[in-house]
């Protein structure tokens, strides 16, 4: 994460001499969906995505994403069955549970504007394309066991932007984020609904 916020300033610091490019760091309340649901049913409120986007003219843009959310639940009182390293027994534990879920998304993102760039609000819908590290993890006591593999993704989306000035604008948007199961299955689906709130650095031509 402090390796992340490190690029987001040193990219901001270089954004009065990009033309017609916007750099963009957003702060995310994530919903889970489905399986991501069913094993942490919390929302989560600790995440964040850096965004870089080059315009192809007024309308178009093209650009690239990487973001951190976290789910957690706590269980407690709750038996689970666990398997070790080097042991194919499995065994029942009865504790507290803490339940986690990171993912790391990785895009490629395609948007349209609907108004050029002498509009007082820029509205946009787009689409990104990427992968997802994902690790599931489970801590009972002294125990712990988890898993991680990278996943497809797809992010459609919807937002806005909203200039102050040449340089300066905020963002907001909302974005569903899908990711295909791995290692068959133990690592789910991850399915979330994504609010993000944001600030924007622009050079504009």
């Amino acid at each position: 994460m402090k390796k992340l916020l490190i690029i987001a300033l040193c990219l901001f610091g270089l954004s009065p001499f990009l033309k017609a490019q916007m750099l963009n760091l957003n702060y995310q309340i994530s919903l889970p969906l489905n399986e991501i649901k069913d094993y942490t049913d919390k929302a989560s409120f600790r995440g964040f995505d850096i965004e870089y986007h080059h315009f192809l003219g007024d309308r178009f843009s093209l650009g690239a994403a990487i973001g951190w959310n976290v789910f957690y639940q706590d269980k407690k009182h709750h038996s689970g069955n666990f398997r070790f390293s080097n042991n194919d027994n499995v065994y029942t534990i009865t504790g507290n549970q803490y339940r986690y879920i990171n993912t790391v998304p990785m895009l490629a993102i395609g948007r349209y504007y609907f108004t050029d760039n002498t509009a007082s609000v820029r509205p946009f819908a787009g689409l990104g394309i990427g992968t997802s590290w994902t690790e599931k993890r489970v801590e009972v006591g002294q125990f712990s066991s988890s898993i991680s593999r990278w996943q497809f993704a797809l992010a459609p989306e919807i937002g806005m932007y909203i200039p102050v000035n040449d340089q300066f604008a905020f963002n907001v948007g909302a974005r569903y984020t899908y990711g295909t199961k791995a290692a068959h299955g133990r690592v789910p689906e991850v399915q979330s609904f994504t609010f993000n709130f944001g600030i924007i650095l622009m050079g504009m031509n």
